[in-house]
């Protein structure tokens, strides 16, 4: 990467300060209220930073290089049940920093598991799952399932009109429901477990 002026390198701080507060780049009319500057005189700012490698510009939004980054930040929005189901209440309660692990970030959240019934899995009580938000997943495959709004981690089964929710622990039979049903929705792929050793 060239070297930045005093001016460029400024603009830049002012762009990794509000990622880091906001969770997302600034719009051009935000960072020009920013640095209070006429948007034309951030333009060119952000194009000479561009030339020299430090962002991209895409779709209107600005992309730090990668090395710049902190890392995503996965909003953790609640627990998930890894046994009986338990409620899947939507309320962000913080970010788990795992952007270095799980790239793109965009879609995934996290979920602190309760229960045993995937430890077959490797998927303990206690550990943070991170999720991709989709609504289908392949048979076999673990996710999230939500179960008349109670969310649950379990490995997935679709078969013509039934979905198979298994566990990973003998202890646990499975669950069927017919997928016509509004009571069952996948909401989304487990790709990673997170754990702390003590």
């Amino acid at each position: 990467m060239e070297p930045l002026t005093e001016r460029q390198a400024r603009v830049l701080r002012v762009i990794l300060r509000f990622i880091e507060k906001e969770d997302r780049p600034p719009s051009m009319r935000e960072l020009a209220a920013l640095l209070r500057r006429h948007v034309k005189t951030v333009y060119q700012h952000l194009l000479a930073l561009e030339q020299k490698g430090y962002i991209e510009r895409r779709r209107g939004r600005i992309c730090v290089a990668p090395e710049l980054r902190r890392g995503g930040r996965v909003p953790v929005v609640g627990r998930v049940a890894a046994g009986t189901p338990i409620l899947a209440v939507e309320n962000i309660e913080g970010h788990l920093d795992v952007g270095t692990l799980f790239s793109p970030t965009e879609g995934l959240f996290a979920l602190m598991v309760r229960g045993d019934s995937m430890i077959g899995a490797h998927i303990c009580d206690g550990d943070w799952v991170i999720v991709r938000r989709q609504q289908e997943v392949e048979n076999g495959e673990i996710g999230v399932a939500v179960v008349n709004d109670e969310a649950t981690v379990k490995r997935i089964r679709v078969s013509g009109r039934s979905i198979r929710l298994s566990a990973e622990n003998p202890a646990f039979a499975p669950m069927e429901f017919d997928t016509a049903s509004s009571n069952v929705r996948i909401v989304g792929k487990v790709i990673g477990v997170v754990r702390t050793m003590q």
